[in-house]
């Protein structure tokens, strides 16, 4: 079972990352010019800066779990927001819910072997 949730933790970052990119894209691709370096550039910056800080398992100032939800909700909310008014539903809701399950099961693995997998 601890193999699960190693690889469910890969996948997590692997979904930390296209979270990223996908709002770095659809920010500089969908939006005109003075929003979309905003959207392209400051939000992801701030994004990565907020989850290194207050998110990522090895951090100091790692916030509790009510806050780490809140967080992830408005952050993955958020891009996948994006995607479905900027792109497609479709790929929206899929992201959405493969988002919703990979966080389910890292906070099963936090709570059952601990933030460090």
């Amino acid at each position: 079972m601890h193999i699960l949730f190693q690889i469910n933790a890969l996948l997590r970052f692997l979904i930390e990352m296209i979270t990223l990119i996908t709002l770095s894209f659809v920010g500089f691709t969908k939006y005109k010019l003075p929003l979309n370096l905003l959207m392209g550039i400051l939000v992801p910056i701030v994004i990565y800066v907020i989850w290194s800080v207050c998110m990522a398992p090895l951090s100091p100032n790692r916030v509790d779990l009510r806050l780490r939800v809140t967080i992830e909700i408005v952050i993955f909310g958020l891009c996948s927001y994006m995607i479905i008014t900027k792109m497609s539903v479709r790929v929206g809701t899929v992201y959405g819910v493969v988002v919703g399950l990979n966080a389910i099961m890292a906070h099963i693995g936090d709570g059952i072997y601990g933030s460090s997998l």
